[in-house]
């Protein structure tokens, strides 16, 4: 389904889509597929449960909105905050991409995130297994940090690539780097 754009605010009604605020335009999100939605909540429960598990001050909340300007406004597939600071900014921002949002999630709400100062910003891809972990460098912009794929350990390697998936059964988060991640539990339910 594609985004409606340059509608009245007063003219969306709040219960039926999601809605986000960039620049200015109104982006409305179709209601996203089973997998993307499974994807959402094992990720949350990965996270959460660690907190709960470990006694740990943070959270991991999704469909939140995010504040990014003065008129703007996002709303995350995840966001991963902990409260040892007394900044409001999430440690970690998680998209899960859809065919309406992939190009609005690896640009300007890339470009967003990095201004805001979040450390670690991960983009998963639930058709192809796989999660793409990009950090904040000292000139406020991401670069790819690693990228895992939980498919490419069945998978022959593709010739030609340079930035080839590490195949990975866990991972650890930069930010949480003592939470292993396994990426069967992040994919579970998704086929």
């Amino acid at each position: 389904m594609r985004d409606y754009v340059n509608m009245n605010e007063n003219e969306i009604d709040e219960n039926l889509l999601k809605k986000e605020k960039i620049d200015g335009i109104i982006y409305l999100m179709a209601p996203p597929k089973r997998e993307h939605r499974d994807v959402q909540y094992n990720i949350a429960s990965i996270f959460n449960n660690y907190f709960k598990q470990n006694k740990k001050r943070c959270i991991a909340r999704f469909e939140d909105q995010l504040d990014i300007d003065d008129d703007g406004y996002v709303v995350p597939d995840i966001m991963v905050f902990c409260y040892n600071n007394s900044k409001d900014i999430p440690l970690i921002v998680i998209e899960v991409l859809s065919n309406s949002t992939r190009e609005r999630d690896l640009g300007v709400k890339m470009e967003k995130y990095a201004k805001l100062g979040i450390k670690e910003y991960w983009i998963v891809t639930w058709e192809t297994f796989s999660i793409d972990i990009y950090l904040l460098t000292d000139e406020n912009k991401y670069k790819l940090y690693k990228s895992y794929s939980y498919s490419a350990l069945n998978t022959p390697k593709r010739r030609g690539e340079d930035t080839e998936p590490e195949p990975a059964k866990e991972f650890s988060p930069v930010s949480v780097p003592e939470l292993k991640v396994q990426l069967e539990d992040v994919f579970y339910f998704v086929e």
